[in-house]
């Protein structure tokens, strides 16, 4: 065992230790209360660099995040943060930006632990807040005598309650790569619109926010393969101004597809220890960088880690989305037995006006074999029951499947079976990629109602009581730093119509 595989194997005790000591939850996402002093050194530069996110929202709680990391693309010195270990984070939640200055107008606060194993990440679970309603939020860390580094002020959204008509609008972003094969980057113009909306209620990140492989433009510019490489490529993507935004201004819900962790993986099926422990450091890393409500993913050893992604996101009456993991329980089975079990207890029980199936891969049958299409029995046990409840319950019963991955965005149908002949049980929109490059050409045909090749940029969704809408936002100016997005005529759903009847109007 190499000096690496020292330290990597003793991060989960050494994390444990510290946490117990500071009287904190030794399960990674600290819990909103009030912590305790601490007695640090105090940090020398601005660590708010990589910004602040909230995600995984409820109607009562939403989890708030920030890494410290004064020089993100170094980490040889520990990412600006030096000899430090553990360095206390002053956290606050109001219900106006302003209340932020005045303590008693907080709705919650309280001081978390920033940990070096954890590579300086805070993740805060603020529970008790009020449904259907925005919040702010910031964190504080001690500077050098007596000043105090504030962070950027985030802002969030509780989901919305039960009952009542309520629209959930919501933008979905897939396969964002800023490394181009000729050495030059490409430009996040969707991102630049979208953090300049004021009617998005959340943001899905639905696979690949980064891209694993080396490129002249990426940094490191090898493929990433250590903990380092991971938190340094997570931190040059966050460094893009615009996608900070989009984390500082709407919750997000995030499901990794592969390149968060090497091409075309399979979790089931790691195969040896190397891959294992290659696994292991992406999944930390992923932990460390987003606004996951899961607990820490354990120690980097020789045993595969989990975190459970899967999850039921609902917003009020209109919408209930289910995210699925296509990637950890990879193997003998796409879904492994109790996700398949979860998703087919949700499909049959819903009573959303819209049930929306958000999976990383197409289900689409024409959609390559990377997913859904290389798993026939699960496939097959999903569209049954799709087409089961439909035939049962039309009128109320409405299902989409949102996805991404083939880099290009079609408005299609998902067949009974695996074939262009079966009936339709369900209408899929395959997200445009932010900046993704293909060279697969797709037309209109009966499969096919509309693809936007060549186009980038992300997915807008609205489920509203009497119908669903999805606008393509999207450009063709990946290459040009002043290139823009335009939204494209949107596609439409009635609820209660049949599969197949997606539309087109003004």
């Amino acid at each position: 065992m190499g000096q690496s595989d020292v330290h990597e194997a003793g991060l989960g005790r050494r994390r444990f230790l510290t946490l117990a000591g500071a009287g904190l939850l030794a399960a990674g996402t600290v819990a909103a209360t009030s912590g305790p002093a601490f007695a640090v050194s105090p940090v020398g530069r601005d660590p708010f660099t990589l910004g602040v996110a909230s995600g995984d929202a409820l109607t009562d709680r939403v989890v708030i995040w920030t890494r410290l990391a004064p020089e993100p693309l170094d980490p040889s010195t520990r990412f600006g943060m030096g000899e430090l270990t553990d360095v206390p984070v002053r956290w606050r939640v109001a219900k106006t930006e302003s209340h932020l200055d005045t303590p008693a107008k907080w709705i919650a606060s309280g001081a978390a632990v920033a940990l070096a194993d954890d590579g300086f990440s805070v993740h805060v679970d603020v529970a008790g807040l009020d449904a259907s309603r925005r919040y702010f939020y910031e964190f504080e860390v001690d500077g050098p005598n007596g000043t105090v580094f504030r962070s950027p002020i985030g802002r969030t959204h509780t989901a919305f309650a039960p009952g009542g008509d309520r629209t959930a609008r919501f933008a979905v972003v897939t396969c964002q790569n800023i490394a181009r094969a000729d050495g030059g980057e490409f430009y996040f113009h969707g991102h630049d619109h979208l953090a300049g909306r004021e009617d998005i209620d959340f943001v899905v990140f639905l696979g690949d926010y980064f891209y694993e492989f080396g490129r002249a433009a990426h940094v490191p510019p090898r493929e990433v393969s250590s903990l380092d490489d991971y938190r340094t490529r997570y931190g040059q993507y966050k460094l893009r101004g615009s996608l900070r935004e989009v984390h500082r201004r709407f919750p997000v819900y995030v499901m990794p597809d592969d390149h968060e962790f090497f091409n075309d993986y399979r979790g089931g099926d790691l195969g040896g220890v190397g891959q294992v422990r290659r696994f292991n450091r992406a999944l930390q890393a992923l932990w460390e960088n987003m606004p996951l409500r899961n607990a820490h993913p354990g120690p980097i050893g020789d045993t595969k880690n989990h975190l459970a992604l899967y999850r039921r996101i609902a917003w009020g009456t209109n919408l209930d989305l289910f995210l699925t993991d296509v990637r950890q329980y990879r193997g003998p089975s796409l879904l492994g037995d109790a996700q398949t079990d979860d998703l087919l207890d949700w499909l049959r029980t819903t009573t959303a006006t819209w049930t929306a199936l958000a999976t990383p891969t197409p289900i689409w049958w024409n959609g390559g074999n990377n997913g859904w299409n290389a798993f026939t029995s699960v496939r097959d046990r999903v569209t049954a029951v799709l087409e089961e409840r439909k035939t049962a319950t039309p009128a109320t019963f409405n299902p989409v499947v949102l996805s991404g991955d083939i880099h290009c965005g079609i408005v299609t149908h998902v067949r009974r079976f695996r074939d262009h002949l079966s009936p339709f049980v369900a209408t899929e929109f395959i997200n445009a990629p932010m900046t993704s490059q293909s060279s697969n050409q797709f037309r209109p045909d009966d499969e096919i109602r509309g693809a936007y090749n060549g186009r980038y940029g992300y997915m807008e969704c609205t489920a509203g009581p009497t119908g669903w809408k999805v606008r393509y936002v999207v450009g063709d100016q990946t290459d040009d730093p002043f290139g823009t997005v335009t939204g494209e005529l949107p596609w439409h759903l009635d609820a209660g119509a049949a599969p197949g009847t997606v539309y087109q109007v003004a």
